[in-house]
């Protein structure tokens, strides 16, 4: 697979199951590469790499959800390959329900299941002010509240030039995203920070309407971002959760 939409950055051909794992606003595919470490032997991790990042980080970002399922859509005979579990954190676990909704709305194969980790239930609408389209100096201002991007690089004039229009992107479409409510007929677990203000406990609760089965939730010592701050133990859930799959 040599597509870089998909970032395998230890090939499998013998995996009976592929983890594709879907980065926050602004994240890229090297925010999962500590999680090859204790990969169970039967899977295979695909990091998800829209444009703007990584390998793509010259090519112009996917500022509506329409256009994000269009490029996902394009490769699901490799998405439906394997069994598949969708890890998404924060956007990316509302890009990874949206996409197992496709999936199943067009009879094709659903993953066996959905982690969706430091998210509100994708149904529900924004809570926040939105700030994508805010003059630059109020949005670099919003960026250090959320405490998601590197201080090296929200204080380097050269690099913040480079990945604000990233970021103005994948936050316009966290900020106007609202899918539709239907209820998955798969498992989802739900991985929250203990303190996440951004995520409220009847947002987390609100996943149990895309399920048609009962819900799991998970909680993690930290805020937004327990993804990074909480890595090991994040890992350890998810491997425990797909272990049996």
């Amino acid at each position: 697979m040599t597509n870089k939409l998909f970032s395998i950055p230890k090939p499998n051909p013998n995996a009976t199951l592929r983890l594709f794992c879907f980065p926050y606003a602004g994240g890229a595919p090297s925010i999962f590469m500590s999680w090859l470490n204790g990969l169970p032997a039967h899977i295979e991790l695909v990091a998800v790499q829209l444009p703007g990042r990584g390998s793509r980080l010259m090519e112009p970002a996917h500022n509506t959800m329409s256009a994000i399922l269009d490029e996902l859509l394009s490769h699901q005979t490799f998405i439906t390959q394997k069994p598949a579990v969708f890890f998404g954190h924060s956007l990316g676990s509302r890009v990874a329900y949206e996409l197992a909704y496709q999936l199943q709305k067009t009879n094709q194969k659903t993953p066996l299941k959905l982690i969706a980790s430091g998210s509100r239930a994708p149904h529900l609408p924004n809570s926040k002010p939105a700030f994508y389209h805010l003059p630059h100096d109020e949005f670099i201002e919003e960026l250090k509240s959320l405490n998601g991007t590197p201080k090296e690089i929200l204080e380097n004039v050269e690099l913040m030039e480079l990945f604000l229009p990233l970021l103005r992107a994948d936050f316009e479409v966290a900020d106007l995203y609202q899918a539709h409510p239907h209820a998955l007929p798969i498992p989802i677990d739900v991985l929250f920070g203990t303190d996440d203000v951004d995520v409220k406990p009847e947002q987390i609760d609100a996943w149990q309407n895309l399920s048609a089965l009962p819900i799991s939730k998970h909680s993690f010592n930290g805020n937004h971002f327990f993804i990074n701050s909480c890595s090991d133990e994040v890992k350890g859930k998810v491997f425990q959760l797909i272990s049996s799959l």
